[in-house]
């Protein structure tokens, strides 16, 4: 049996269903009598009223979306149903529910008011758990409702829903690859090959393709499935569902940080945003104090030193990342994908940023785009790519290895990498609960940072390494409200970014500012929830708002480790040294909004009130410079402060020693010949930058060093 089905899996009772549909109710209910109509006339334009009204009448359960939410909850890690479980127990009891909100009388009975001051209550809870309940509960309500397509919703906010070009010549006039994939019959099935490959992203694309084209026979397996870009919807709730991770219900153990991972035909390269950087130096000032010192005289002026990450990994026994050979994988990977920022057109919220860092003299990027060279205007990438001119593995390097005589399996779970005398002989995996054993002279792992050191736990590897140094580019989001549209799900995705707090320690560790695309249901989640009403309110105000994110290059990492069932388990905790990079962070972007023009701006502590902008005076309004004391000072705390990822790298680290690292600098594990990891759990340390690029060049010369021990090997 495969580990996933190997455990009965817990599931909520009725009585503890109704009180996960009170408490999402409570969050998003529909609105009536009085507080309808008062929340009409809050927002009404005089000509909008019909749409204000239908809009606040739309809630989670006359929607029907309480019953996804309690079937997004059965799909959590069985531990985790069992600790949720334990709290709606208590919640359907009076004295329960006396305990916990201060409120006698079971959840469900209450009424909404009620539930509204229970609620709140936790949020602003001491008892960090309370806060992390009521925030995790709240972004799966949020999620959930927000992504469904739901047409009194979109019409008040004023959304489109797909692309409105998802059927135009542009889609048409492209030819996808078409792919087969082997099916397992009932009964099971044997293959062989030279190298078997699990995932099909950015680390198994690139060696399926640089394996092929040396001669191997090659199979790529994949656990998520393939979706022709003719199969893509662009609804919120589709893409979700089908392209992540569980439905993009991934969190920390704590439940304090959200982790976004594709999990599909072609990785995370198929719901990648186009950021195609290089992993190689970070600009940063002589040093923070002398920069503060600098602006407290008036100046802008930035002194320039260049930190370079890839010399980083060097130091650190891999100085095949300081040679020509690495920049060559690079190079080979940028010409095949067409990576390039001269074709860029930037959007109304990326013309903001560089706006905003204009005015305050703060260093910009350009962001280079994976888009074979052309213009690519698609503000729905993050649901797969309609267009085909994103070039991810499944345009290029999946196809190269496709017409070179790759097989393929998709929706096959690897459960062990088969090992016989300390060397990599094949894999047994499952699809559809019928087992597939591959037998291989070689195995590449290339299942991710979360699922490949899972992978050689559950095959046996003992390095006490498997797991650790887990890197998450913690990710904290700013708002910043404009008298004009923006439109942040519109045109070029994440064209530009700012530098200006990247090196916040001194050392090459800070953050950098970029603008993510915005969809209703991810700007729902990251918005301070304080009524139903309030938040409506909000979200009717998506067109005119400039999210910004703070990425920070993490120096302190987490874990992976495998739960009973043989799956990953995410154990993270943002240090102190990283929540600096955070504050620091969110302080440069919050300056930037408001050079940038906007009318009130906010970030997502529970604890700090929107601040109104004083257009005459901008960033050097006092009470703005109080604002900026006042959101340093109550800083990032787990649970009221809204955290994400969308980058995972580390787990099965690369060094020089197994008493440092999992895999050789070649990318061979230390304990089994053979066996090789090629993805980004490979990376020494944080990247810095999105993890594709570096990923794609990983494992590109990791398929040299194969090949290259095979011709060493014969003389």
């Amino acid at each position: 049996m495969s580990p996933v089905k190997s455990a009965p899996r817990p599931t909520l009772n009725e009585d503890q269903i109704k009180v996960v549909v009170a408490i999402v109710d409570t969050f998003i209910p529909e609105l009536s009598g009085q507080e309808l109509d008062d929340f009409v006339r809050k927002n009404s334009n005089g000509t909008n009223d019909e749409a204000l009204r239908a809009f606040g009448k739309s809630g989670i359960v006359n929607q029907n979306v309480a019953d996804v939410i309690v079937e997004k909850i059965h799909t959590l890690p069985p531990e985790k149903i069992d600790e949720l479980g334990m709290v709606f127990k208590v919640l359907s009891t009076k004295v329960g529910t006396l305990a916990l909100g201060g409120v006698y009388g079971d959840f469900p009975s209450l009424s909404r008011e009620q539930r509204t001051q229970i609620v709140r209550g936790w949020s602003t809870s001491m008892i960090g758990k309370l806060r992390i309940f009521s925030r995790a509960m709240f972004s799966l309500a949020a999620m959930s409702f927000y992504s469904q397509p739901i047409e009194a919703v979109h019409r008040a906010i004023g959304y489109p829903g797909p692309d409105p070009e998802m059927h135009s010549e542009r889609f048409s006039a492209k030819a996808f690859p078409s792919y087969e994939f082997i099916e397992v019959p009932q009964q099971g099935l044997e293959l062989t090959c030279d190298v078997v490959i699990v995932g099909s992203g950015a680390g198994g694309g690139v060696m399926a393709a640089e394996l092929t084209k040396a001669g191997k026979k090659v199979i790529v397996i994949e656990k998520g499935h393939h979706y022709h870009q003719s199969e893509l919807s662009l609804v919120q709730t589709d893409g979700f569902t089908k392209l992540y991770e569980n439905g993009v219900l991934v969190s920390s153990k704590d439940g304090a940080l959200t982790v976004l991972a594709g999990s599909t035909w072609g990785g995370g390269t198929t719901v990648n945003w186009c950021a195609s950087l290089q992993a190689q130096d970070f600009d940063f000032g002589i040093g923070l104090f002398l920069q503060k010192k600098l602006t407290s005289f008036g100046s802008s002026l930035y002194f320039q030193l260049p930190y370079y990450v890839r010399e980083e990994w060097a130091k650190m026994g891999l100085p095949h990342f300081t040679s020509s050979n690495y920049q060559k994988s690079i190079d080979t990977i940028s010409e095949r994908l067409g990576i390039s920022d001269q074709y860029l057109k930037h959007n109304i919220p990326n013309d903001l940023l560089l706006e905003g860092c204009r005015k305050l003299g703060y260093p910009t990027k350009n962001i280079p785009q994976n888009t074979g060279h052309q213009e690519h205007s698609c503000g729905w990438c993050g649901l797969g790519c309609r267009f085909g001119e994103k070039q991810g593995t499944m345009m290029t390097f999946l196809d190269d290895a496709r017409q070179r005589g790759a097989r393929f399996l998709q929706d096959t779970f690897v459960e062990r990498v088969l090992v016989q005398k300390g060397k990599a002989v094949g894999v047994v995996g499952y699809q559809n609960g019928h087992k597939v054993t591959v037998k291989a002279a070689k195995v590449v792992v290339s299942a991710g940072s979360i699922h490949s050191p899972a992978l050689l736990t559950r095959s046996g590897l003992k390095n006490k390494h498997i797991g650790k140094h887990l890197y998450l580019h913690p990710v904290c989001y700013v708002f910043g409200k404009f008298e004009q549209e923006i439109n942040c799900y519109q045109g070029s995705i994440m064209t530009a970014l700012s530098t200006v707090a990247e090196n916040t320690d001194g050392h090459g560790y800070g953050s950098k500012i970029e603008v993510p695309s915005h969809h209703p249901a991810l700007c729902a989640t990251v918005s301070k929830w304080d009524s139903a009403s309030s938040h409506k309110s909000k979200m009717l105000a998506m067109n005119h708002i400039l999210p910004l994110i703070v990425l920070t290059r993490d120096r302190e990492g987490g874990t992976i480790t495998a739960g009973a069932d043989g799956l990953p388990r995410i154990d993270y905790t943002v240090s102190k040294h990283d929540t600096l990079s955070l504050e620091e962070g969110v302080d440069r972007a919050l300056q930037i909004l408001v050079a940038a023009g906007a009318t009130s701006v906010w970030t997502v502590q529970r604890d700090v009130e929107d601040f109104d902008v004083n257009k005459e005076l901008g960033t050097s309004d006092p009470a703005f410079k109080a604002y900026l004391d006042k959101v340093r000072r109550v800083s990032v705390k787990p649970g009221s402060t809204v955290i994400g990822s969308a980058h995972q790298m580390g787990t099965c680290r690369m060094g020089s020693s197994p008493k440092t690292s999992v895999v050789k600098p070649t990318g061979e594990t230390w304990e089994v010949k053979g066996l090789y990891v090629a993805d980004a759990s490979t990376f020494p340390t944080a990247s810095g930058v999105n993890p594709m690029l570096t990923t794609y060049s990983m494992a590109h010369s990791i398929a040299q060093f194969i090949l290259n021990s095979e011709i060493s090997s014969k003389l």
